[in-house]
């Protein structure tokens, strides 16, 4: 038992290591925050409604 498990843990930890994390302006939500910010700064519309 042992001897299946301590290879499956040593692989897991070695995927969660090398995985690369997404900036948080490419997620949804900072999509949708960034586009509402450059709607402020750039006066596309006075007062944005927030939709996130």
């Amino acid at each position: 038992m042992k001897k299946c498990v301590v290879p499956f843990l040593v692989a897991m930890i070695i995927f969660t290591s090398c995985r690369v994390e997404r900036p948080y302006y490419e997620t949804p939500i900072g999509k949708k925050k960034q586009d509402y910010y450059n709607k402020i700064q750039y006066g596309a519309k006075v007062h944005p409604k927030r939709k996130f």
